[in-house]
């Protein structure tokens, strides 16, 4: 008789604890960072203390019980940090709006449960690696292979490693310690690197 199939990545995350589900959308936003920060930076757009303030809030709430943070008036806030593509002809725009969708999304769950919002960050982040990677593709690669060319790429690899690693210091744990917490974190922060290889010098975090 063959063996129980084990669960798909997607059915793990939707089996986390709410507190663990907050802090694996609040890492794959803090991960994605250096996207938005360096976006700002070159184009004088948006606010990117407001961005780091608002993932220091999420690490808060995580690591302290007693926090009371009204993320309704926080969230209010986000439509005003959210780059308009229209409005600029860089790259850039994209993986800086995904960093923000990213945040978005783990505020969302800071206010209300919703166990398919670490899926939907899971989601986007992988999308946000192969649109930057389908950049660098050799024009010699069709339609069709580009799918399993991006599968070889060292920077795809480099994603589904972390969010791997992510889930399992996730799950590890039933209770959210400040030890444990303070380790996610520090992995997401990933030496200030994003998750499409753009780095941040770590004291701008």
């Amino acid at each position: 008789m063959a063996g129980k199939k084990p669960p798909s990545f997607n059915q793990r995350l939707r089996r986390l604890q709410p507190w663990q589900q907050l802090a694996f959308v609040a890492a794959l936003a803090q991960r994605a960072a250096p996207n938005y920060l360096l976006f700002c930076e070159a184009t004088g757009f948006g606010d990117p203390r407001e961005y780091q303030k608002l993932l220091g809030l999420l690490w808060e709430s995580l690591l302290a019980k007693d926090a009371r943070i009204n993320w309704a008036v926080h969230q209010e806030k986000l439509a005003e940090l959210e780059p308009e593509p229209d409005d600029f002809d860089v790259y850039g725009v994209y993986p800086a709006l995904d960093a923000m969708m990213a945040l978005e999304l783990a505020i969302d769950q800071a206010l209300k449960h919703d166990e398919d919002n670490a899926i939907r960050a899971s989601k986007l982040s992988r999308s946000s690696v192969r649109q930057y990677l389908l950049l660098l593709a050799p024009e010699d690669v069709d339609e069709e292979a580009q799918s399993q060319w991006i599968r070889e790429q060292e920077l795809m690899a480099d994603e589904n490693d972390f969010q791997d690693e992510l889930l399992s210091q996730v799950s590890a744990q039933f209770q959210p310690h400040p030890e444990v917490l303070r380790g996610i974190r520090q992995l997401a922060r990933n030496e200030g690197v994003s998750n499409l290889g753009i780095s941040l010098d770590e004291d701008r975090e």
